[in-house]
């Protein structure tokens, strides 16, 4: 497995957030490719959001070089009328199939565990037909509770509700 670090996102991190967001690659599983206006604003809703709720918008960095690879979300999220902390990623189509994303999680709920009660247990929601990102969590001991159907940015699409469960 690579060996990544996890990066606070910053203003000048928008050209990761507008490459992701905008390429149909990427964004093939949640509702088809963003404009760059539609990313430009996601990203700084993003980083208001983390300065101002404590959500974790993380860039992925490969080590030892420092290259960016993709961004790695943590945040307070909502699924059937119940407050839950969320997890989410995206990698660059260049580096996606390396571990990058596999890493990175197992990073960000090593970092999670170590926050204390601040997220708890993590869900995930991957497309139904996501299968990287299934089979991600299923490797990193998440366990499926369901299928539904998510909301992201008004588009509707099958997902599986998967929950990392926090040690008590």
């Amino acid at each position: 497995m690579p060996e990544v670090d996890l990066v606070p996102y910053t203003e000048a991190d928008e050209w990761l957030t507008v490459a992701l967001e905008t390429d149909p690659r990427v964004m093939a599983e949640l509702g088809g490719p963003w404009t760059v206006d539609q990313a430009r604003a996601t990203h700084a809703r993003r980083v208001s959001g983390a300065r101002a709720n404590g959500n974790w918008c993380l860039r992925i960095v490969r080590l030892p070089d420092r290259e960016t690879v993709g961004s790695m979300m943590l945040w307070d999220s909502e699924w059937a009328g119940e407050a839950m902390s969320e997890a989410g990623w995206m990698v660059l189509p260049d580096h996606q199939g390396q571990g990058y994303a596999s890493a990175a999680l197992r990073l960000l709920l090593d970092r999670a565990a170590a926050a204390g009660d601040r997220w708890g247990d993590v869900h995930a929601f991957p497309g139904a037909s996501n299968a990287p990102s299934n089979a991600l969590c299923r490797k990193l001991g998440f366990e499926q509770l369901e299928e539904g159907v998510a909301d992201y940015a008004d588009r509707h699409f099958p997902v599986i509700h998967w929950v990392h469960r926090a040690a008590k």
